[in-house]
């Protein structure tokens, strides 16, 4: 880590750096051809506190109607997973149409005694970037979420790539 932190530093010169670079971003993003999701690895330091994060994107995520009808494109759906140092697991679903926004939190109990103080607080956040908070819930964590919970269409074989031979 030290050596690599250095390299990334500049101290070994620019080709060694680049080739870092790379590689922590290859170890940090997965993307595939395969999965229409793009998944992030984040793990953190703050504040000395140690945190390790993971985060699900479907920049292509498509709604439906009542009538079960797909609607137009436009909305991009999150699911972010943390582990924190002291709190525990911690659950995050958001989906993002235009301005309006749904947010669900499903945290430990220490996260379910301030649920409604955590609601307000994201309301106000998001209201303060010009968002408004459709949906805001904090939730207790029952079980991890299931990625297709969150991404139902995932694994209907409409957006991925067919590798039939």
């Amino acid at each position: 880590a030290h050596t690599a932190s250095q390299a990334l530093q500049g101290k070994y010169g620019a080709d060694v750096r680049d080739g870092f670079e790379e590689i922590v971003r290859a170890m940090l993003l997965n993307e595939s051809v395969y999965m229409p999701l793009n998944h992030m690895i984040l793990p953190l330091d703050w504040e000395g506190k140690m945190m390790y994060s993971e985060l699900w994107v479907d920049p292509d995520a498509e709604e439906k109607d009542q009538s079960g009808k797909r609607q137009g494109g436009g909305k991009i759906q999150f699911l972010f997973k943390l582990d924190i140092q002291s709190l525990g697991y911690l659950e995050m679903t958001l989906a993002a149409r235009q301005e309006e926004i749904e947010l669900d939190i499903y945290g430990p109990d220490a996260v379910m005694e301030c649920g409604g103080v955590v609601a307000e607080d994201l309301r106000e956040i998001l209201a303060s970037h010009g968002l408004s908070g459709k949906n805001v819930r904090v939730m207790k964590r029952e079980r991890p979420l299931a990625l297709t919970e969150v991404f139902p269409d995932l694994f209907e074989g409409k957006r991925s790539v067919n590798v039939k031979v």
